[in-house]
């Protein structure tokens, strides 16, 4: 999910109809019906590259996973997995069907190769901005690696600046050690310019300092294991289990992270005094828990969320039951 605050719009991945759908949600919460549709020509279509065609193009998506609102640029980011590609869409004008402008990834918007390299992407996921909207952090998972790009030099197929998880742009082995990175699917960054990376095939988190350089850097935090060499899928207040994405509340210091696996959010307090150990969970009656629920205190794969730092609500997408929700948080 991405939000943007400015224009009262929230922006939705729905990954297996191949779209993304935006709501307007002025009311507090989203309207009955989405204001447009990115990926497909109206609401009711869903095929992959809305051809139904593995050729994509410059108006369709195939898998959509991962989405950033640039307020920079008043655009929007969107991974496209499947096609191995980033999008840039100017949402100025927002409309249904509506083409991409630029493209990372890629040559063109006909091609799809999976690729490595600083050009390259391989099944591209999580996405996120830096504070000041000139770097754009992709989690470009299959390479088993992040990708940091120059946001403020828009042009077709960009060289990425910096990598993560990987020693240099060659590199796209997966790992478990504070420098490598196993399928990481989401990233996020605080206004320190620190980068918190869903590292979900390592069942944990890690942290890197985005002041430093970052060509073979190594994380210096990490939660859901005991160390930096350490992947086991765990529940309870130590343990994660296949997190995908990180949202942050700067303000109260909080860090939710959706333990897709565990079927909860986990909410670690960067003001604890055990800043590894979550302390405090949605979804599930104590920490615990793990048991998929349908009910409005549950959840069932939750991947994705985003922190409305106005509104002090955290907004969660499940993948198990279909569906977005927010919770009213307040600091608590």
């Amino acid at each position: 999910m991405a939000l943007d605050l400015a224009h009262d719009r929230i922006f939705l991945c729905d990954s297996a109809n191949n779209r993304v759908l935006v709501y307007d949600f002025r009311g507090g919460a989203p309207g009955p019906a989405p204001i447009a549709v990115l990926g497909q020509p109206d609401t009711q279509s869903v095929a992959m590259n809305a051809t139904g065609e593995p050729t994509p193009n410059g108006c369709g998506l195939a898998f959509p996973n991962g989405i950033a609102y640039d307020t920079e640029r008043d655009g929007l980011w969107v991974s496209d997995f499947l096609n191995n590609r980033v999008l840039f869409f100017d949402t100025h004008v927002l409309k249904s069907f509506m083409p991409a402008d630029f493209v990372i990834g890629q040559s063109g918007f006909g091609q799809a190769e999976a690729r490595c390299g600083s050009r390259g992407l391989s099944g591209p996921a999580g996405l996120a901005l830096s504070a000041d909207g000139n770097r754009l952090f992709v989690a470009d998972s299959l390479n088993h690696r992040v990708l940091v790009f120059a946001a403020d030099k828009l042009v077709h197929l960009p060289a990425a600046v910096a990598v993560l998880g990987q020693e240099d742009f060659l590199g796209c082995e997966p790992g478990t050690t504070a420098a490598t990175l196993r399928a990481p699917s989401g990233v996020a960054v605080d206004g320190s310019n620190q980068i918190y990376v869903a590292d979900t095939g390592n069942n944990r988190v890690v942290v890197f300092d985005g002041n430093a350089e970052l060509i073979d850097a190594s994380a210096y935090l990490v939660f859901g294991q005991e160390d930096f060499h350490s992947a086991a899928a765990a529940s309870g207040s130590e343990g994660l289990r296949a997190p995908t994405d990180i949202a942050l509340d700067e303000l109260d210091s909080w860090i939710f992270v959706t333990d897709a696996g565990n079927h909860r959010v986990v909410g670690f307090n960067g003001r604890s005094a055990k800043p590894l150990c979550a302390a405090a969970v949605i979804g599930q009656p104590d920490i615990e828990s793990c048991a998929p629920q349908a009910s409005n205190a549950g959840l069932d794969a939750p991947t994705g969320a985003v922190f409305d730092l106005v509104e002090q609500k955290l907004w969660v997408a499940e993948s198990g039951n279909s569906r977005l929700g927010f919770y009213k948080l307040g600091g608590n």
